[in-house]
């Protein structure tokens, strides 16, 4: 393949991802929700995520965070599972494929191991919104 070839395969690659994204204008960017933990002292969280969406399907254990494409509106469960004594902070993150974002922070966190702290994510994709609350802590 010469160099103009080249060139006139590759403009014409970039002319047919533009017409497409001019036609499907959500596929370049989606709408996401970020959840992730991170520990207050320094070194690995004291937590694991477990996720658990709308329909019941369920993500995790994770050690630092859960990354959703195209999440469904409705409640999430969200577990943070204590595996070590210690502070964590909790962020949730919702973005949409036009660049507005919900986000709720949840600093200071003290777990113990074998704890579980119980959070209900309410998301909606319009806005987007999160509406998040710890509604209790369990034993393992």
């Amino acid at each position: 393949m010469n160099r103009v070839t080249k060139i006139s395969v590759g403009l014409a690659m970039g002319l047919f991802i533009a017409s497409a994204l001019a036609i499907f204008p959500g596929a370049a960017a989606a709408q996401t929700l970020d959840i992730s933990i991170e520990s207050e002292t320094g070194g690995s969280p004291p937590g694991e995520l477990v996720l658990t969406d709308p329909s019941g399907d369920r993500t995790g254990p994770e050690t630092t965070d859960i990354h959703l494409r195209n999440p469904m509106s409705g409640l999430y469960n969200l577990r943070v599972i204590g595996r070590k004594t210690g502070v964590y902070t909790l962020f949730l993150k919702a973005y949409t494929a036009s660049g507005s974002t919900s986000d709720v922070r949840f600093p200071h966190m003290n777990i113990k191991d074998g704890e579980i702290h119980h959070y209900d994510v309410k998301f909606s994709a319009e806005g987007p919104k999160l509406d998040v609350r710890r509604t209790r802590v369990t034993p393992e």
